[in-house]
């Protein structure tokens, strides 16, 4: 057994109740004795942090930075806000490993005696006491990596992440300290590591021209890769989930783009030898780019399965320049959680989950509309009006809060270096709003009943019908068999007309919202966990009851697909993606698929405008088995919404979705 196994099985071992004890110990005192006063109170509060936390080392790790963990003491509520950032970002690490934390306190400092005025003044002394105490933190793991005979670990740490990194080794290590003490110590979910292949590419080369052997490099970065796991352990996103200021953070690597290189292929291959719930790999695959990278991807997807996902890069980035984003910007897009779209470390993420069905609902008794027309002219205006009022509340930060969320953010976040301002005080220049659109299948289906039995056979009166939905279909056995029968959304069938055309009427309503300057707003149809809350949601036209669920994310009514994964595609090649591109498509098989076979398939979809792709390959009796026996698979891990966790840790509702889903053969 090698270190990667004993990593392995340690994170396996590891209890979910547990909290990051020293942080919260130390930040409970903090409260205690009185949160320090003035402009530089949460830099202060960061350095107590870090002078204070204990630098373990094990003796198996590759890449050094880990966090002692203990159950809340008994008087605690953890984890703690007195620090706390916003999370849901990626960070400039080509800059930190080109000059290092150095480099950039040098930045700011100059940048703060051009400006001259007070705000950059003080901007530039909250820099100087947090980088001075990661700069200290950094030395003290050094002295312990030296004492327990890691030597090169100790020599790395003795530079990095203050200075910049010489190797492969030194930048991994910089890259993990900077990452750890974002989401473990300042607090919050989901930092990103943005497009790591561009970052490490020149060090991945170096250590190849130096004779270093892909098979070591690979090793190395699959160390890297696993101490994902180690800060947010095997707790589910929404369940049970661990007193941590990360809670169970869903941290993507991005690789591709229209160049795919060696570091492309090496990460791949580490996420192979990693195989945990963390990270989640996301390629941007560019069809055209690189034959053999684009081989190699379905490959390692036919062996990852859940663990990974492709978007279509090129399609992506035609989207964001009729956005009217920057070529450069567009070029540079990432993805870093939940598939939620960011212009990298340009921006941090905002996202927001509209009321797609709520509103359709609520349009539905507006009026006594005459065709399908009016009624989707009408729900446009209602949908721009509900996701509008979220904009003009959201779109801006008090002073104070800038400060708190992003005191150490701010070092590897957009133009903050060079304005000496945080973001959402005028460090970032752009802003990207995630606008998700849920439940498209069961909004398309509603649609389609709607044309079918009112506007075009005239069956029902349109008050007659919507009459009937507002009652639940209160005796109206006969009407239901009948929706059941209907075609679909998801059978390469007339249904996926209308799921066209209402995913084009919501992302209408995106198109037309009044966004303060250098703000984008883009829609995606996804809907993450939203479509189990249908209880609070009435009947829709389609038949779906009140209370029940709706769609889950780009994909059909559960069980409503039944024409097979070609049929499918079909389907959802209808959607609008070139105006949506964001979002998640979830493909389970009942068998494993040969990598030639999946890349035949999602090629093809690609090429008729297909977004995204993510895969489960699901043994049935073996899910209805770990609902039995959950102990003999603690390892078995499933493809939720844009991630996977571990299914025996999922709530019993979630298992049973899983169940439900199609399974293709």
């Amino acid at each position: 057994m090698d270190n990667l196994d004993r990593l392995h099985e340690h994170i396996f071992e590891s209890d979910n109740a547990a909290c990051f004890i020293e942080r919260e110990r130390i930040l409970q005192k903090v409260e205690k004795d009185g949160v320090p006063q003035g402009p530089d109170k949460y830099a202060r509060i960061l350095a107590e942090v870090l002078e204070n936390i204990s630098v373990p080392v094990n003796a198996n790790d590759i890449i050094l930075g880990r966090v002692v963990e203990e159950k809340p003491d008994d008087d605690m509520e953890a984890p703690c806000s007195v620090l706390m950032s916003t999370g849901h970002m990626s960070f400039q690490y080509e800059k930190l490993l080109r000059i290092g934390l150095k480099g950039i306190l040098r930045e700011i400092t100059e940048n703060a005696r051009k400006l001259g005025d007070e705000k950059s003044k003080i901007f530039a002394d909250n820099a100087n006491i947090v980088v001075h105490a990661v700069k200290g933190y950094a030395q003290r793991y050094a002295m312990a990596a030296a004492q327990c005979g890691k030597t090169q670990a100790g020599q790395a740490l003795n530079r990095v992440p203050y200075e910049p990194a010489d190797d492969l080794y030194e930048a991994l290590q910089s890259i993990w300290l900077v990452h750890m003490i974002a989401s473990c110590y300042v607090g919050e979910r989901d930092y990103a590591f943005g497009r790591l292949d561009e970052a490490l590419l020149p060090f991945i080369q170096k250590a190849l021209d130096d004779g270093i052997i892909k098979e070591d490099i690979v090793k190395l970065l699959a160390g890297f890769f696993i101490k994902s796991n180690e800060i947010c352990g095997r707790a589910t996103y929404n369940y049970n989930c661990k007193p941590v200021p990360c809670q169970s953070s869903k941290q993507y690597v991005n690789v591709g783009g229209s160049h795919p290189s060696v570091a492309s292929e090496l990460i791949l291959e580490a996420g192979l030898r990693n195989n945990m719930a963390q990270p989640t790999f996301v390629v941007l695959l560019d069809i055209d780019a690189d034959e053999a990278f684009t081989r190699r991807t379905f490959e390692v997807m036919a062996e990852l399965k859940d663990k990974m996902m492709i978007y279509n890069y090129p399609l992506i980035v035609q989207c964001l320049l009729k956005k009217g984003i920057p070529k450069a910007l567009a070029d540079d897009l990432a993805f870093s959680a939940c598939c939620t779209l960011d212009l990298h470390y340009h921006t941090y993420r905002r996202e927001f989950y509209s009321d797609t069905i709520p509103v359709f609902c609520n349009t539905l008794d507006q009026n006594h509309f005459e065709s399908i027309d009016s009624l989707l002219d009408a729900y446009t205006v209602n949908l721009q009006n509900h996701i509008q009022e979220y904009v003009n509340h959201k779109t801006t930060i008090a002073p104070e809060t800038c400060t708190k969320w992003f005191v150490f953010d701010c070092l590897l976040l957009g133009n903050c270096a060079e304005r000496c301002r945080y973001p959402g005080d005028g460090g970032t220049e752009y802003m990207l709003l995630n606008i998700f659109l849920p439940g498209i299948a069961t909004l398309g289906d509603s649609l389609y009943a709607l044309d079918y039995f009112v506007f075009k056979n005239h069956r029902y009166s349109y008050k007659d019908y919507t009459d009937i939905v507002k009652k639940d279909f209160n005796g109206q056995q006969s009407l239901l068999r009948e929706l059941k029968r209907m075609d679909k959304f998801g059978n390469d069938s007339v249904a996926d007309h209308y799921a066209e055309r209402i995913g084009n009427a919501m992302l209408d309503a995106v198109d037309r919202l009044e966004l303060p300057e250098n703000t984008f707003a883009v829609g995606g149809f996804y809907s993450l966990d939203k479509d189990n809350h249908g209880r609070d949601i009435p009947a829709t036209p389609d038949g779906r009851l009140a209370g029940s669920r709706y769609s889950e994310n780009q994909s059909p009514v559960y069980g409503a697909d039944k024409q097979g994964v070609t049929a499918l595609l079909n389907s959802l090649a209808q959607l609008p993606f070139n105006r949506a591109p964001t979002g998640g498509l979830n493909v389970t098989f009942g068998r494993p698929i040969p990598p030639d076979v999946l890349q035949a398939l999602f090629e093809t979809y690609f090429d008729m405008g297909g977004l995204h792709i993510g895969i489960t390959v699901m043994d049935r009796a073996m899910l209805e088995d770990a609902l039995v026996r959950p102990e003999r698979y603690k390892t078995l891990t499933v493809r939720l919404y844009g991630f996977s966790e571990y299914y025996i840790n999922l709530p019993l509702w979630q298992q049973q979705a899983i169940l439900n889903r199609t399974a293709y053969k």
